[in-house]
């Protein structure tokens, strides 16, 4: 065997399971999984809508209308894939697209009424998983863990958005 191509003798130290629940990013992707899991089941009754889509909408409620590109970009999907996903809300009445007057290569993006409404519940079904997730949190240390959180997302968004 070329030893240039061999594997290393030693195998890389492996983390405990205690070791990886004290590392911030499998932290926060972990929370992330489980409430997405938990809105799936939650939102089956009340909310015609899947995750994704209901994502989509939540951005476009922050920014009432944006480019499909930069929808996809917010999502951290590929464009082709937020233009499927676009395409069955926009036959379901939920977005309506255009072209941008400034760049007829661009589309934009807005919610309809029907979606605002549909976004109302969701945001309920969001409030519910918010409450059983800071279950045994007081008001001080909810409020303490949402401005940390905001002040982590401004650090990185300072560095990935440079």
């Amino acid at each position: 065997m070329d030893p240039k191509n061999a594997l290393p003798s030693t195998s890389p130290t492996v983390a405990s399971p205690s070791e990886m629940e004290r590392r911030f990013a499998f932290l926060a992707t972990d929370v992330g999984r489980l409430c997405g899991k938990r809105f799936d089941d939650l939102a089956r009754a009340s909310v015609d809508l899947t995750r994704a889509q209901c994502r989509a909408l939540s951005h476009l409620a922050i920014r009432a209308e944006i480019s499909q590109a930069t929808l996809a970009d917010l999502m951290d999907v590929a464009p082709i894939s937020a233009g499927r996903l676009l395409d069955r809300m926009e036959e379901g009445g939920w977005i309506t697209r255009h072209a941008n007057p400034n760049d007829r290569r661009e589309r934009l993006v807005r919610m309809t009424a029907k979606a605002q409404r549909t976004l109302d519940k969701a945001r309920l079904v969001g409030d519910q998983i918010t409450a059983e997730a800071l279950q045994g949190l007081s008001a001080q240390e909810n409020e303490t863990l949402i401005a940390l959180l905001q002040r982590v997302r401004a650090n990185l968004v300072g560095i990935v958005d440079r």
